[in-house]
């Protein structure tokens, strides 16, 4: 069954697309001419992905398939070592799982993440899963879906035009101004064919001017986590939220990253720190870890769903 996630805003991630890697006999290059290698050779089963913009560069799901799946980071050449597959056994749990609540954010039902190790969008990605998938969220109405991408070009093609599914969320990742203008028009597009948008302001990694997006549905927003991670200026979790409260769009804050702002920590009884702070846009920020730099913004739990429990 898809499996369970500690990921806050949802309840299930799922994710059909896979990928598997031969590695070769010793001396022989690596290639998909060399997936069936015989003796000696080593299949390794994973995923696959290319990092396209500022957001991708420290890409948890990148490090996880290192460590667990193909043993191949996300680029173009590594593309070119795997063969994609689609995963029809995990399409049959798909079609049979029987949810179990209660879930998160008081929803009345169940929220499942498609493909959160991959983008179903790249151009490494068959049509025809893309087909099949369609009509997976299509079967499973008594379920939510949310998919995500930094290629919403092609989502849209895909999707407009198409009958509208009421339980899908269609969503874009932005880290900053200059990715957000680049991925607007896709999601407005989508928006007045009318489909639920979301956009998944994480890692934020710049400000983002939100005036043009007011057809959104749902904005998630959050800092960076793990070793590398890059600071999120308080400034900018300000003006999303402040937009999404002007426009009567659910806001979540899903964290601040590995950073805090030092205000904040001070105001909890902080005094000293083993990192050196760092001036982001004129505010503080210090690298104490995620779980101590928490999720309030401004003293507040901003943790808003659709169809959910709000603050």
């Amino acid at each position: 069954m898809p499996g369970k996630t500690k990921i806050e805003w949802c309840d299930y991630v799922s994710n059909p697309l896979k990928a598997k890697y031969s590695s070769p006999h010793p001396g022989l290059p690596p290639n998909r001419e060399n997936a069936d290698l015989g003796e000696g050779a080593e299949e390794k089963r994973g995923h696959v992905c290319v990092k396209i913009s500022e957001g991708c560069a420290h890409c948890w799901a990148s490090s996880m398939n290192v460590r667990l799946g193909t043993g191949l980071e996300y680029s173009l050449p590594n593309v070119r070592k795997v063969t994609p597959f689609w995963d029809g056994d995990e399409v049959g749990r798909l079609l049979k799982f029987k949810p179990k609540g209660p879930f998160k954010g008081g929803r009345s039902r169940p929220l499942v993440f498609m493909a959160d190790m991959t983008d179903v969008f790249g151009d490494w990605v068959r049509d025809e899963w893309l087909l099949n998938l369609r009509g997976i969220l299509a079967w499973r109405e008594d379920v939510d879906f949310v998919l995500l991408t930094k290629r919403p070009a092609r989502m849209k093609m895909f999707f407009l035009g198409s009958s509208v599914l009421p339980n899908v969320w269609l969503g874009v990742s932005v880290e900053n101004r200059q990715r957000a203008e680049e991925r607007l028009y896709p999601m407005y597009a989508l928006a007045r064919a009318g489909w639920k948008t979301l956009a998944s302001y994480e890692p934020a990694l710049g400000r983002v001017d939100w005036a043009e997006w007011s057809f959104l549905d749902w904005l998630v927003c959050g800092g960076e986590s793990g070793n590398q991670a890059r600071p999120m200026a308080p400034a900018w979790a300000r003006d999303a939220r402040d937009f999404c409260k002007r426009n009567d769009i659910p806001f979540y804050f899903k964290q601040w990253g590995e950073f805090a702002p030092v205000t904040d920590l001070l105001g909890r009884g902080m005094t000293t720190f083993k990192s050196c702070p760092v001036n982001v846009e004129a505010e503080m920020m210090v690298k104490v870890g995620r779980g101590l730099a928490g999720h309030l913004l401004d003293g507040e739990v901003w943790r808003e769903t659709p169809g959910g429990a709000h603050g």
